[in-house]
Formats: C-alpha cells, sequence, structure tokens
C-alpha cells in the first residue's frame, strides 16, 4: 500500500486548512441527488423515479420513497421511520433509524432493501422485494412477507422474526432473536445456521423463542442453532435436516439427522456474534491546534545562516487485519521565493515519537546537506511500525534545522513536503 499526503510549508512548512459548515434544510425536502451529509429538520421525500444519495445526513422527520425512487444512505441518522412503496430500492449501510422501516412492493419486479451496520429502534417490514440485514440490531420485530429472498445476518432482533413466502431462499445465520423464529412457504434453500450441504455454519444462531419451520418444500437444513423454546416442524417436503449443533428443549415433527439437544433447565443462553475482523486502514493526521510551522528569521553566524523549529506532530493511527508493518516518509521540495530557488537539502531532521500506543520506532536523524549530502531532497524515514504492533495511535514529529550559505539570496521561502505510507 502506498499513500501520499502533501502539506505546504512557509518559512519551511505551512499546512492550510479549512472548516465549512453545512446548511440545514427546513422542513420536508425533496431529494432527487446527492445531498451529501446535510440536516434535514422536517421530513424527506424521494420522488418516483428519482436517486438520492445520502452521505452522513441527518433527518429528525421521515424519509418516504416513492414509487422508482432509490435510497442510497450511508452513514445517516434517521430520528423518524423510514418508508418506501413500489421503491426502486432502498439502502442503508449504518448508522441509525429511529422508528420502523417498511418497504413494500406490488408493481416493481427487483425492488430491495439492504440494510448493513444499522440501529433500528423500531420494527423492520418488507415485502415482494429482496431482503437483506447484515451485522444490524432490530428494537422490533422483523417481518417479511413474499420477500424474494432473505438473508438475515450477523443480526440481533429483540422481538419476532417472521419470513414467509420467499421462493428464492432464506439464510439466517448469526441471528440472536429473543422471541420466535418462523419461516414458511419456501420452495429454495432454507438454512438455519447450516450451509447448504447441511454442515455448521461458523454463524449460529440463538432464538430465545420457538424456530417454527412449516410449509417449505425445498432444502431445510438446520444447524448451529440453540432455541430456548421448542422447535416446531410440520409440513416441510422434505422434511428438515439436523446438523451439528442443534439444541430446544423439545422437538415436534419430522426431521433427519443427528437428534437435538436440549438445554439445561433455568440455565439462560449468553450469546455474542464476533464478525470477521474489518479490513481497517493506516491513517495519518496533523496531531495540533495550529497547522503552521515558522521557522523565523534566519540567524547570521560564521559559515552561514541557520533556524531551527518543529514540524506539527503526525498522528498515525493502523487498524489494519494482522497489524502489518508500516513506514511513513517525507521528502521536502526546493524552497522558492519569487525567482529564487533553494535546494532542500539543506535541511535536516532529528525524527521523535511522543504518544506511542502503536508501537512507531523514530527514522535516523539526517543532517542538513553539505556539499554531496542530500538532506531532505531525498526521502527519509520519519517513523516506522513492526508487523504484529499494537492498534493504538503513534504520535510522531521532528525537530527541524536549516543551514543555509551566506550568499544565499533574502527573501521568505515555501517549500513543501509530501508525506507517503508504504506497507
Amino acid at each position: 500500500m502506498r499513500n501520499h499526503w502533501k502539506a505546504t510549508a512557509v518559512a519551511v512548512l505551512v499546512v492550510g486548512s479549512s472548516l465549512v459548515a453545512m446548511p440545514a434544510y427546513a422542513a420536508d425536502l425533496s431529494c432527487n441527488s446527492d445531498l451529501g451529509d446535510q440536516t434535514v429538520t422536517g421530513n424527506l421525500v424521494v420522488g418516483a423515479g428519482a436517486n438520492c444519495v445520502l452521505g452522513g445526513a441527518t433527518v429528525l422527520g421521515d424519509i418516504t420513497v416513492q414509487a422508482g425512487g432509490w435510497l442510497d444512505a450511508t452513514s445517516v441518522v434517521v430520528e423518524g421511520d423510514v418508508v418506501a412503496t413500489d421503491a426502486y430500492g432502498v439502502s442503508i449501510d449504518g448508522t441509525s433509524v429511529g422508528g420502523d422501516i417498511s418497504v413494500y412492493s406490488a408493481n416493481t419486479p427487483n425492488g430491495f432493501l439492504y440494510l448493513n451496520d444499522l440501529e433500528v429502534g423500531g420494527s423492520v417490514a418488507a415485502g415482494g422485494v429482496d431482503v437483506e440485514v447484515t451485522d444490524s440490531t432490530i428494537g422490533g420485530s422483523l417481518t417479511t412477507q413474499d420477500a424474494f429472498y432473505v438473508d438475515v445476518i450477523r443480526t440481533s432482533v429483540v422481538g419476532d422474526v417472521s419470513i414467509d413466502g420467499s421462493n428464492w431462499g432464506v439464510s439466517v445465520l448469526g441471528a440472536i432473536v429473543q422471541g420466535d423464529v418462523t419461516v414458511s412457504g419456501s420452495s429454495r434453500d432454507v438454512l438455519i445456521g447450516a450451509t447448504a450441504g447441511g454442515g455448521a455454519d461458523a454463524f449460529g444462531n440463538t432464538i430465545g423463542g420457538d424456530l417454527v419451520l412449516t410449509g417449505n418444500t425445498a432444502n431445510l437444513q438446520v444447524a448451529s442453532t440453540t432455541v430456548q423454546g421448542a422447535i416446531e416442524l410440520a409440513d416441510n417436503d422434505p422434511a428438515a435436516t439436523f446438523g451439528a449443533g442443534v439444541a430446544a428443549s423439545s422437538v415436534t415433527g419430522a426431521f433427519t439427522g443427528t437428534p437435538a439437544g436440549q438445554p439445561a433447565a433455568g440455565d439462560q443462553a449468553i450469546a455474542v456474534t464476533v464478525p470477521a475482523q474489518a479490513p481497517g486502514e493506516l491513517i495519518w493526521s496533523l496531531d495540533g491546534t495550529s497547522a503552521l510551522v515558522d521557522l523565523g528569521v534566519a540567524e547570521e553566524e560564521l559559515n552561514g545562516y541557520v533556524a531551527s523549529g518543529s514540524i506539527v506532530p503526525i498522528r498515525v493511527q493502523d487498524t489494519r487485519a494482522g497489524n502489518p508493518s508500516w513506514t511513513l516518509t517525507a521528502q521536502v521540495s526546493n524552497f522558492a521565493a519569487g525567482g529564487q530557488t533553494i535546494s532542500s537539502r539543506h535541511l535536516g531532521w532529528g525524527p521523535k515519537v511522543g504518544e506511542n500506543g502503536g508501537g512507531a520506532v523514530p527514522g535516523a536523524a539526517v543532517a542538513p546537506g553539505t556539499g554531496e549530502t542530500d538532506g531532505l531532497a531525498v526521502a527519509r524515514t520519519l517513523a516506522s511500525a513492526p508487523a504484529g504492533h499494537a492498534r493504538a495511535a503513534s504520535v510522531v514529529g521532528a525537530d527541524l534545522a536549516l543551514e543555509l550559505p551566506l550568499d544565499t539570496p533574502r527573501g521568505t521561502y515555501t517549500a513543501t513536503v509530501t508525506l507517503t505510507a508504504l506497507s
């Protein structure tokens, strides 16, 4: 991986910064484009056939998606409900919806509801669309009717889960449901904590109520699922197949495979789902209230001009899976003042590490160049961290030393330092 970041320097280093205030939209707003991270103080309406993109937005009211409309939302906060009828689709990837989510389609052949990494305060209901719910929490119930397929993956539901008539298949993997789970009327694979071949999936289920499987007419596999209540089976053809890790207080109806175990009477179940580690990222940012490094007025000494200072500290955070090594290097452009230039080889530094939760190691000191030496005119290591380093942040910096010849033309010189992350 190679990432670059440039900062401008005035009298060695100057980094520009700005703060842009985003406007808040007053009551009811129509969205047919990229709204970004605005705040909507009323309701938001995605018009018929319109595409609405939200990134970091806050909606204090409800969101309504009209026929053919598409809501594509990321990192949003919705305090009300999300309601869509005959929409092209609704996709919400984080952060929260305070009310209910209702997406139904009678006239759209390929509508969808995709929820990921979302906290829903109310219930989720959908019909006639594809449904995928992953890594989410639902404060109420989850109900689908005649959905094409339904995937409930690594999701917690406080109420009941009811999935009826999904003729393109059902997967319930890594679900923690405090109420009942009912799956009925499906004519494609129904996989409850199981793979299509009947093996136990890595993400099993914990159900506080009953598991009810009725009227399914395709491959019906149950594995790696603990049911505090009963498993009730009826009118499934073929019969349900139990794999490893099935436990329930009782089982009624036809099944084949491993007999169900039974949770001990009076025991409580504690369930938690551990997802796969996210890829993470290596990021860095300035760690200071000022974005200016000013070396001031160079002092004349016997053999030249000298100036010194320190760069703005840089905070490095590495959240990548496996904690691989990283190196942060820097190279400085020539200094310029009007039509005059000075080689950046006259600039040197002494890297240092302040806060060091991430196991950073400072780079070697580089003396200001004289004669044939290069100083910071070539890439130098500011800091690095070995493989297996801690996942906390490190703050790195460097003391600067500038040595210029006596015949340097007068002026205020500016240069640019380019930081590069290598891994």
